[in-house]
């Protein structure tokens, strides 16, 4: 006499449907909430619902999950967004150490300019920092020292003939003094020496015509250029 099977051992083969619908509504939920998160623009949202999509029917491949949470964490600022916190940052800052009489700051493309004036560094015709410019390049010190961009010093004379013992050029006074800002950050603050580097442009470079006591004063400067970090397109 056979056995009679029960009613419980019947075996549904489609019951792992169940759990695969559940799994991928978890996703679903998931990534929607990743991407509340985070900033997408048009084509990688479009991206996205495809790849939801083809998930949904079953025939999405892993590679493509992966690319899903890719687009999905995609938070990170622009360039131009990072310049733009990095100029308030250096405005607060600047303004915080009452530095705005001797410091302007420039947004420009390759970067954020510290325009310093030569009579918080130097005396005329010199190149040797004096004692008074360590308060304000102690300031742009805690400004750049956790920063991961180049710093480039830019030297920059007016058009008066530069002739005495120590320079025969402004060419040459504007280069010793990128270099002394440079070393105070490098070996004083003992700030990495890979980042930094000098220019020197003489009068070649003014912000405005030399045709004035207060424009040539305007001119003798020393430029600090926070580099723009260069982001990759996504």
């Amino acid at each position: 006499m056979s056995r009679k099977k029960k009613k419980g051992d019947d075996i549904n083969p489609n019951a792992w449907l169940d759990t695969y619908a559940d799994t991928i509504t978890l996703l679903l939920t998931f990534f929607i909430l990743l991407y509340s998160m985070s900033s997408v623009d048009a084509k990688k949202l479009n991206e996205l619902s495809n790849a939801l999509q083809r998930s949904l029917r079953g025939d999405v491949k892993v590679e493509e999950l992966s690319d899903i949470k890719e687009i999905a964490t995609n938070n990170e600022k622009t360039s131009e967004q990072i310049q733009e916190d990095l100029v308030k940052k250096v405005n607060e800052t600047i303004e915080a150490n009452s530095f705005t009489d001797v410091i302007k700051v420039r947004d420009e493309d390759r970067g954020v300019v510290l325009q310093l004036d030569e009579t918080i560094l130097f005396d005329p015709g010199k190149a040797d920092l004096m004692k008074k410019s360590q308060n304000v390049l102690n300031m742009v010190t805690k400004i750049v020292k956790d920063l991961p961009n180049d710093v480039l010093i830019e030297g920059n004379t007016d058009d008066i003939p530069m002739f005495n013992k120590e320079f025969q050029s402004n060419w040459e006074l504007s280069t010793a003094r990128a270099v002394s800002v440079v070393k105070y950050f490098v070996s004083d603050k003992k700030l990495d020496p890979t980042r930094f580097s000098v220019k020197g442009y003489g009068e070649y470079k003014p912000l405005v015509k030399n045709n004035s006591a207060k424009n040539r004063t305007i001119n003798r400067r020393v430029d600090i250029l926070i580099v723009k970090e260069q982001q990759k397109e996504k």
